[in-house]
């Protein structure tokens, strides 16, 4: 969209946000917990640097916080450097979500060879444009931690990750064509997992939110099985922090869908009052090519954690 026409998103997003309001946490102290927040799918911008991304990047830099994009390869345009440059200068990370989503999913029983493939064609693509675009992104972008997510999830660690079938990928007849670039599987966090979502990709239509204000509540309290982060911040008996707040809430969420920019502004202040602050992937207790984060659990109580008033 048209610069003067993204202001006006902005400016209406921020009045919107301002609207959306929920009742008050029920925790006594908003004691500080780290929040990250995800971006998956793109980039979605148009030749002349306007659209999804942009508007997103927009808002994120409006509200001084910081999150991490997980992309896929054939996703990004020949235009996009700039996009991609812009995530990384303005303190985003970038993530692989490898060269596609069809055919890459938990549901396709993908061979670990495809998905190693389809993980460095990825990385060709995003390595080439912010090289050509940027140097100084590229460099930034080669020195930050290799991030991954699969499409749709998955729970526990890919099996392309896992160093015990290194070498055999290093010698996949499938492979011989990338094998100078299998050394790139090294070193990556594999966020297939997530805690939380925003409900902008339910499979189930009858749960999706039809309005910023359900978007909202589906972060803020959950919905069916999802949880939400005041199911964190206050759960057991007696209610006390989860135990997965010590180490930091992953939100999933995608640029492209219009709810998502419309009601990323409200998000942001929502989980600020509750004491979020914004960080890029990795989290500091996560490793490489180890699980990380899983999918649908129910929050674990934690005994030490810090006692609130649910």
């Amino acid at each position: 969209m048209p610069l003067f026409n993204r202001r006006a998103f902005l400016k209406a997003a921020a009045l919107g946000a301002a609207a959306l309001t929920l009742r008050q946490p029920v925790h006594a102290e908003n004691v500080p917990f780290r929040m990250y927040l995800t971006f998956d799918d793109g980039p979605t911008t148009n030749p002349d640097g306007s659209g999804a991304t942009t508007t997103i990047l927009d808002i994120l830099k409006q509200e001084s916080v910081r999150a991490t994009f997980f992309l896929h390869g054939i996703a990004i345009n020949d235009w996009e450097g700039g996009i991609l440059a812009r995530i990384i200068q303005d303190g985003h990370a970038i993530g692989n979500h490898l060269w596609r989503q069809g055919g890459n999913t938990v549901e396709d029983e993908s061979p670990m060879a495809l998905l190693a493939q389809q993980y460095i064609l990825c990385e060709r693509r995003v390595r080439s444009i912010l090289e050509a675009a940027n140097p100084d992104a590229y460099a930034k972008y080669l020195a930050q931690p290799r991030l991954f997510r699969r499409p749709g999830g998955n729970n526990g660690l890919n099996s392309f990750l896992d160093l015990k079938n290194f070498t055999l990928l290093e010698n996949a007849p499938f492979l011989r064509g990338y094998r100078s670039e299998v050394a790139w599987l090294k070193g990556v966090y594999d966020y297939s997992g997530w805690h939380l979502t925003n409900g902008d990709s339910v499979p189930q239509r009858a749960l999706y939110p039809v309005d910023e204000a359900a978007m909202l509540d589906w972060v803020i309290r959950g919905r069916g099985a999802y949880q939400g982060v005041e199911s964190y911040l206050c759960t057991g008996n007696p209610p006390r922090r989860a135990a997965e707040v010590r180490d930091g809430l992953i939100l999933l969420m995608h640029d492209a869908a219009p709810l998502t920019q419309a009601t990323l502004p409200a998000i942001i202040k929502e989980l600020r009052q509750r004491g979020a602050t914004f960080h890029t992937l990795p989290r500091p207790i996560d490793q490489p090519n180890a699980p990380t984060v899983g999918i649908g659990y129910a929050p674990t109580p934690d005994p030490y954690g810090r006692a609130c008033s649910g």
